[in-house]
């Protein structure tokens, strides 16, 4: 027994150098299939090393076989997980090498028992081995793997959502944007001044295509690519031929399906499904939509967490999605625990993506659109300036103060990504659609919301109109596609919205203004709003509380501000002729102009380089999207639980 359990001992380092091996081999497969999807050493240590070490002992007291098949096969397995656009010939080789290099060691020193004598030799020998299986096990782990040169995007358009200077400035001068204080540096920023709505989808389709809204024809979330009247930079690099690349960005659903080999289109995920460009890549809509409006339960976490791996997505980002779903599950916790990690996390998951796509299809023109720091700005903006916001809890206020600032610093992590998958040489345009500021308007001593979703309801068009909120006011827009149709229910709106007023009183309760196809209303200012109060629409008395939300403690402490960021870096910023602020209409110009695309006789902006303006470039149309994006898709209960969780809709 006591020989038996010697020989076991010296037979332990077999298993430990088979192990190395095959995870050695496994790590480099993966590594050259795509280059950076292995980016934290612990993780990738775990998920190569401990993990397939353990199973192969377990395996061993089992049937050696069995252990000897796994680790030959792990390499191979997980090439075919990771798939990636390395060079095949050389891929396929390293799994060969692998399985060929365990079967001699397991063939010289792991067969059947051989004479008492020799079986410490076979130990020793085995464990001498140890030591060129750790090597290779290092150089796979530490040793850069070659990258291919990158001569892609010509211009990279990046926007986050109400992004401000507010927060960046001081940030940066504290040294915690290190990416952004270096692309501020190398080129020049202003301010960007934003359409008086305020209203996300109206400003972001405005930069796309260098119209108002009632040029374009987006006004608000319910909107489809199929509205649009007027084309986006995008549509007239299509239109000649020019590769495009789009993520995260309002509106590009469904995708084309004419794109070429070189374009790829991820829409936002407030598309109603998954179809993205390439297809493979519909995982992360899935992954989204099953946190938000768990429109896509049938799709589980494995199987879409798979997807991602096979398709960019970093061991890092996974990592956090799996303990945040595992954390979730054992300790629900708060919701505010929960949204802000949420966005730190899709920010990751969305950037790996991009990158990933920027590597492998290599467009001219590529955009990406990140919103997570809106949702968070609205949220938490009181915790961090709580000023003019008593009612906060000392605990919370603690605990919440620096969440904007964590997202941020993510947002900065997912600018260095992109920068390195960027080519050196390319012009950089960053925008935020609008700032941010703290929401300290208060009507009668509350913060006071409309509840979109019961005014309508109660107004009786359920079927007839869509609205959503931003901050204070709602947007109203009729549903119907004709415009005799539209003007009908606008009238009917008008009608009742105006005449409305507490029960007591004959002032009007609302402000009521046009909106392009719609309406904006908000809370007349007032001095008294009792919460016992009977608001009159129509014939009908309902209870105010129906109908608005009222709190001593603002939800929505963060509102948007007049003024965004704009920065532009790279060899063109060297022809900046802005000053220290600009418009939303002039980023289309601009990015054309960086493009060498022509102007569009309807522009109102002009170009923020050089000493160009529309009159002085070649002029031509920007065709609207084809006809293959329906028109006005249903707005969905999905959608609209997306809009509530982002704060546009109560």
């Amino acid at each position: 027994m006591g020989a038996s359990s010697s020989h076991d001992h010296m037979r332990f380092p077999l298993w430990t150098t088979l192990a190395l091996i095959s995870g050695a081999a496994s790590i480099l497969a993966v590594r050259l299939a795509d280059p950076a999807v292995l980016d934290e050493l612990l993780t990738t240590i775990v998920l190569f090393f401990v993990l397939p070490a353990a199973l192969l002992l377990i395996l061993k007291a089992i049937s050696r076989i069995m252990a000897v098949v796994v680790a030959v096969a792990m390499p191979g397995v997980w090439l075919l997980i990771a798939r990636g656009s390395g060079d095949s010939a050389l891929l396929s080789l390293i799994p060969i090498v692998s399985a060929a290099l365990i079967a001699v060691i397991y063939c010289t020193h792991g067969a059947a028992d051989g004479k008492p004598g020799t079986a410490r030799g076979r130990g020793r020998r085995s464990a001498f081995l140890l030591l060129p299986a750790l090597a290779l096990a290092l150089a796979a782990l530490l040793a850069p793997m070659p990258r291919s040169s990158c001569a892609t995007p010509r211009v990279l358009l990046i926007g986050i959502d109400g992004a401000t200077w507010d927060r960046i400035e001081p940030l940066v001068a504290d040294g915690q944007l290190p990416h952004l204080e270096r692309l501020i540096e190398r080129g020049r920023s202003a301010r960007l001044r934003t359409l008086p709505s305020m209203y996300s989808p109206q400003i972001w389709s405005t930069m796309a295509t260098g119209c108002l809204p009632d040029d374009h024809g987006i006004y608000d979330f319910g909107c489809r690519q199929a509205d649009f009247r007027v084309g986006r930079i995008w549509d007239r690099m299509w239109v000649e031929g020019r590769s495009c690349g789009l993520c995260g960005w309002y509106f590009t659903w469904p995708p084309n399906p004419d794109l070429g080999p070189n374009d790829f289109v991820i829409p936002s995920t407030l598309a109603p499904d998954g179809q993205t460009h390439p297809p493979e890549f519909s995982f992360y809509w899935q992954l989204w939509a099953r946190e938000s409006s768990k429109s896509d339960e049938t799709v589980p976490y494995h199987a879409a967490a798979l997807r991602a791996f096979r398709n960019g997505v970093r061991t890092s980002t996974l990592r956090r999605a799996v303990t945040g779903v595992v954390a979730r599950k054992l300790n629900p916790g708060a919701p505010l625990d929960q949204i802000w990690r949420d966005r730190q996390l899709s920010a990751a998951l969305e950037t790996d993506v991009f990158c990933e796509l920027l590597r492998v299809r290599r467009p001219e023109f590529a955009a990406i659109m990140l919103n997570q720091v809106d949702k968070v700005s609205h949220l938490y903006w009181k915790y961090m300036d709580p000023e003019g916001f008593e009612h906060i809890q000392a605990d919370d206020r603690a605990r919440y103060s620096n969440v904007i600032d964590k997202l941020y610093v993510e947002i900065d992590e997912c600018l260095g990504k992109i920068l390195d998958a960027t080519a050196p040489d390319a012009d950089i345009v960053m925008v935020s659609d609008h700032g941010f500021r703290p929401a300290l308007r208060m009507t009668a001593g509350s913060f006071c919301r409309i509840r979109t979703e019961n005014l309508i309801r109660i107004l009786g068009m359920e079927n007839d109109v869509f609205g959503t909120n931003v901050d204070r006011v709602v947007h109203l827009r009729p549903t119907a596609e004709s415009d005799p149709l539209r003007e009908a229910t606008l009238d009917r709106l008008i009608a009742r919205l105006t005449d409305a007023h507490l029960s007591d009183e004959s002032v009007p309760f609302f402000t009521v203004t046009r909106d392009g196809p719609g309406l904006c209303i908000e809370i007349k200012d007032r001095n008294e709003l009792p919460p016992d109060a009977r608001l009159v629409i129509g014939s009908d008395a309902r209870p105010v509380a129906e109908l608005v939300t009222m709190r001593i403690e603002a939800r929505f402490s963060g509102e948007h501000h007049p003024d965004g960021v704009f920065i532009l870096a790279g060899p063109s910023s060297d022809r900046a002729t802005f000053g220290d602020s600009l418009h939303v209409i002039d980023v289309a110009p601009t990015v054309a102009a960086l493009l060498d695309l022509p102007s569009a006789p309807n522009w109102k902006g002009r170009p923020a380089i050089g000493n160009l303006s529309p009159e002085a470039l070649e002029v031509a149309a920007y065709p609207a999207p084809s006809p293959f994006a329906p028109a006005n898709a249903i707005i969905d209960e999905a959608l609209k639980e997306k809009l509530r969780a982002m704060g546009y809709l109560e």
